[in-house]
């Protein structure tokens, strides 16, 4: 595999920044100055397949077609991938649907190209064998409207793909509240899942819409939501749902489900295709009510004969996430007694009220990217190791 490296960004200093963390990651990279420089090497046995990196800024997106365009009268093929700024919807679409190119984001971790080479490939040369690693589900389930469940599945989604425990696993967030779905706005990025496309046909979902349907993060975290609409979620399938996770479940070794508060058809066998479920609730009265109310009715969906696919799957390990906590000024948090008598011997995690929470929502900046407290990064981090630590109970059918 020959892999190369054009710049045609006017900014020097930023293109040399960019181009040096993909070398960092692909050493064997080649830097460039024109893509005839490619062309002169095919006469001395360039091996197949060739991948150019052309990092340039999103306003230079006609110019890189022109590039492609220009390469296809050489009977040598290309893989071309744009480094850039953000680009339109549009363009994505247009462009993945070429067949020989793609786009990643110049703030993004460099393995998102590689997992792009590997794709396109065909085999996972650069990630864990897909035979030998199955995917990880952790499902969020809220105990009731307001408590912050995107808010803590994002942050610990995040922190899982910073910190050192699993960066290197590829690790995505599915929203499946259709109506209010914000996680997007927290980050800043725009919801590309097109759900209605899925619903309308199903057997449409292939690798390539697929592609189209990720949001990416700087962080390398990839999401899956869809633009906020009245959609009737009452007319939602789990048949149609199938599809969508199915690719998920090939792509991603850890993946994070953001439920919406609303039961409905498919909740049950969401939570019973998961390996680790995580609740979200209050330290108030009403509030571990709703949280005892939850667990129960989570048990009681395990018992009710609904098939988790593929394959036999044990019952998922479940946990509690107190969110919203106020913390006592010597440490700790108030009135910790008052959940420890109500859960009892469930497993509880404890996240305090973040001051900077707020500003965090407006300017589209996970907490955990800004200047947290010692207390949160401390409580956000257990939640992350209780979901890195899980292992998928799944038994592939032969």
């Amino acid at each position: 595999m020959a892999t190369y490296i054009l710049c045609a960004e006017s900014d020097i200093a930023r293109s040399s920044i960019v181009a040096k963390r993909i070398r960092n990651l692909i050493p064997d990279a080649i830097p460039i100055g024109h893509i005839g420089d490619i062309f002169e090497q095919w006469t001395r046995g360039l091996e197949e397949p060739v991948y150019l990196l052309m990092v340039a800024p999103s306003r230079e997106y006609n110019s890189f077609i022109k590039l492609m365009e220009s390469a296809a009268s050489y009977r040598h093929p290309i893989f071309f991938i744009l480094v850039s700024d953000e680009i339109s919807a549009s363009n994505y679409k247009a462009l993945v649907r070429r067949g020989d190119a793609d786009w990643v984001s110049a703030g993004a971790d460099p393995q998102e190209i590689l997992d792009i080479i590997a794709r396109h490939r065909g085999r996972k040369e650069f990630a864990a064998d897909a035979g030998a690693v199955k995917p990880v589900a952790v499902s969020f389930i809220p105990s009731a409207g307001g408590v912050g469940n995107s808010t803590l599945a994002l942050e610990v989604a995040i922190k899982l793909k910073t910190s050192r425990i699993a960066r290197d696993r590829r690790i995505c967030i599915v929203d499946l509240d259709f109506q209010g779905s914000h996680i997007c706005d927290h980050l800043d990025i725009e919801p590309r899942l097109g759900i209605q496309e899925i619903l309308d046909n199903p057997q449409r979902l292939d690798a390539q819409l697929f592609d189209i349907f990720i949001s990416r993060h700087s962080s390398g975290l990839h999401v899956f939501a869809a633009p906020r609409s009245k959609l009737d979620v009452c007319e939602v399938k789990v048949s149609a749902l199938d599809p969508f996770f199915n690719l998920v479940a090939l792509r991603y070794d850890l993946i994070l489900i953001d439920l919406p508060s609303m039961w409905l058809a498919w909740t049950s066998q969401v939570i019973s295709a998961s390996d680790g479920i995580i609740v979200t609730g209050l330290n108030t009265v009403p509030g571990l009510r709703q949280t005892v109310e939850t667990l129960a009715a989570i048990r009681a969906s395990g018992k009710s004969g609904h098939a988790s696919a593929p394959g036999d799957h044990q019952d998922p390990q479940v946990a509690v996430a107190i969110n919203r906590c106020r913390r006592r000024f010597i440490g700790g948090v108030l009135n910790r007694h008052h959940v420890e008598a109500v859960l009892g011997n469930e497993r509880v995690f404890y996240v305090g009220d973040e001051p900077i929470a707020l500003e965090s929502i407006n300017t589209g900046t996970p907490i955990a990217l800004s200047k947290p407290s010692r207390a949160f990064r401390k409580e956000i981090a257990a939640v992350a190791d209780f979901c890195a630590a899980l292992k998928s109970s799944r038994v592939r059918s032969g």
